[in-house]
């Protein structure tokens, strides 16, 4: 049960989403971390099916799954962060934002997990 739970522990940023930002940007918010939790999982599947299970280079100890997990909150967080403090940004300007967060959250944590 405690695996389980610790495997979708990144969902309880759904919620946290919904209620920090302003109400014009929730669903994009949303879409936003689910993206990123989908991402991650993506991610950890394709390092484990290459045959990388703990990166390809073996700078850092320990697994790929709690380095995304690590770094996708962080970036989680401070995407929150900055929408909470901008609640008068245009939907469009938000969601170029948003993507583009995500492509930086994407390269760093891939770039985590070779390591």
């Amino acid at each position: 049960m405690g695996q389980l739970i610790y495997q979708w522990l990144d969902v309880l940023w759904l919620p946290a989403g919904w209620f920090v930002v302003h109400k014009a940007h929730r669903w994009m918010t949303v879409a936003f971390i689910a993206t990123c939790i989908v991402t991650l999982r993506t991610q950890v599947e394709l390092m484990k099916s290459i045959g990388f299970p703990t990166g390809i280079m073996p700078i850092l100890d320990g697994p790929i799954y709690d380095r995304g997990l690590i770094a996708y909150s962080l970036i989680i967080a401070l995407f929150l962060l900055l929408a909470h403090f901008s609640p008068g940004t245009q939907r469009i300007v938000f969601f170029t934002a948003a993507l583009s967060i995500y492509i930086v959250a994407f390269c760093v944590t891939m770039l985590l997990m070779m390591l």
